[in-house]
This record gives C-alpha cells, sequence and structure tokens, in this order.
C-alpha cells in the first residue's frame, strides 16, 4: 500500500460506500455466527478472542470489540498507529507462518487482504493453525481478473479471485466452506468503467464520491444485501465473501447461510 493512500485510509474507511457496505455485510455475518453459536447467550457477553488481520489501525475495533476482545495485525506503519485508543492490541507486522498467538482465535477477520499475498495458500495455512477448533474466519477478496486495473496494481494485489478457484483454494488448505458468495454485483458495470479510465497507476487515487453519489451506492450495495437475506443468488460481483472453519466446526452453526455457496 503507498504511504499516501495508508494516511487517507481511516477517513475512506469512514466515510466511502464501499467500506462500510462492507462493514455492514461482516457485521450482519457475525451476529448470525454469535446468534447460531450460543442462541442462549446474553448478546452483550464478550467472550469471543477476534483477531482482525490488515486491520488498519483498529479502524472497525469499536464494533468488533462488541463480540469479544480483539486483536489486530498491521503492517503498514502509518495505519498501525492511526487510531491511539487501539494501539496496545495492534502487532506492527506481516501476517506469516511465524506469526504464533499465545491462544487460538474464535473468529479471525481477513478482509481484503488475502489478495496482497504472493503465497496464498501458505497464509490460508497458517490462518488455520491460529483459528480454535470451534472458530470461524470471514473472507473477503477482490473478484475477476477482467476487472483488473489500475485500482490493483497501486494497492499491490497479486490476483483477484472467482468463486470456483476461491472455493478450491479454501478446501484444498482443510477448510469447512459454509458460505461463499459474490457481492457488490451491481457494481460490475462501474468497474469495468473504471478500468477503462483508470489506465496509469501514477495518477489513481481512491477518494469519497460527492455525498449524493455516495449516498446512491451505498443504497444500491444496502439493497442488494437486503436481496442476499431473501436468498436472492447473484452469479457475478466484483468482491467474494466467505465463511469457513476447521473442520471440526458443525455445520448446522450456519445452516441458515448454507443456500449461499457458490454456484455451481
Amino acid at each position: 500500500m503507498q504511504g499516501d493512500y495508508s494516511e487517507q485510509y481511516v477517513h475512506l474507511w469512514q466515510n466511502h460506500w464501499w467500506w462500510q457496505s462492507r462493514h455492514d455485510l461482516v457485521l450482519r455475518a457475525i451476529r448470525e455466527l454469535r446468534k447460531r453459536s450460543n442462541p442462549v447467550a446474553s448478546q452483550s457477553e464478550t467472550s469471543w478472542r477476534i483477531l482482525d488481520i490488515g486491520c488498519g489501525g483498529g479502524v472497525a475495533f469499536d464494533d468488533f470489540s462488541k463480540f469479544g476482545e480483539v486483536y489486530g495485525i498491521e503492517p503498514d506503519a502509518h495505519l498501525a498507529n492511526a487510531i491511539p485508543k487501539w494501539q496496545d492490541r495492534i502487532e506492527q507486522r506481516f501476517f506469516d507462518a511465524e506469526y504464533t498467538p499465545e491462544e487460538p482465535f474464535d473468529l479471525v477477520l481477513m478482509l481484503d487482504v488475502l489478495e496482497h499475498i504472493e503465497q496464498d495458500e501458505d497464509a490460508l495455512i497458517s490462518l488455520k493453525k491460529i483459528l480454535s477448533p470451534n472458530g470461524y474466519a470471514i473472507i473477503t477478496v477482490p473478484a475477476l481478473m477482467s476487472l483488473w486495473s489500475a485500482h490493483d496494481e497501486v494497492n499491490h494485489h497479486f490476483r483477484r479471485y472467482t468463486a470456483s478457484n476461491l472455493q478450491t483454494l479454501l478446501t484444498s488448505t482443510g477448510f469447512q466452506v459454509h458460505r461463499l458468495h459474490y457481492f457488490f454485483s451491481w457494481s460490475l458495470p462501474l468497474l469495468y468503467f473504471r478500468k477503462l479510465i483508470a489506465k496509469k497507476k501514477d495518477n489513481y487515487a481512491v477518494t469519497v464520491p460527492p455525498n449524493v453519489i455516495n449516498g446512491l451506492f451505498s443504497t444500491l450495495s444496502h439493497f442488494e444485501n437486503m436481496m442476499r437475506r431473501f436468498h436472492v443468488q447473484f452469479p457475478l460481483g466484483s468482491s467474494l465473501f466467505a465463511i469457513v472453519s476447521n473442520s471440526e466446526t458443525t455445520p448446522a452453526a450456519v445452516e441458515s447461510q448454507s443456500s449461499e455457496q457458490v454456484p455451481g
């Protein structure tokens, strides 16, 4: 990640439709996992150990901490120290096989991180090792190499994924895949247009759109997510969302999401 981009990350996360829409999707998934993992537990209990890989200085920790003790890993020095409140919960380092926490985690978040790691299979093997036997991981990645653009180059991506190759990667590394689907389906024309106009990475930058456009895109994302709650499936999208666990986890814990497996 470029330095100037990382410095504005907190502002983008707090205001940009893309970050906020993804965050809403992740929060709904965590609430569902929490409810089904322990339906009699009080929602105010904070028993989970949570790790946010690539946490961006803890921008989402206020929300994630409602579900447990939250920790983070962030390799970017600008981001790791961006929010003083959470500095003591964040290790400034890369996520690799050398990362060995004192205890495994009940929930690991890897939100648009895997595409930044050249050896993604090794990263998933390391992820599996730090996940508790009954724990879950939520993973999001950019989708479709046909969308590859200056955005991916500026952000040092190695790849974009399809549902099929992400499913294969996850199962080959020993995960049980409970849910895997595309999201931001409505944004496909927008991102293909971005690919056409953003050809030079030296001039590329991400900014928060004007309020009217930002609000419209947020509404479209919210509507798509609402449709998915009624089991409407979208065959493609600009991002992918997955919930996985170690094989010991009971599939029934997320059975209400089973209809959102990889499209055939």
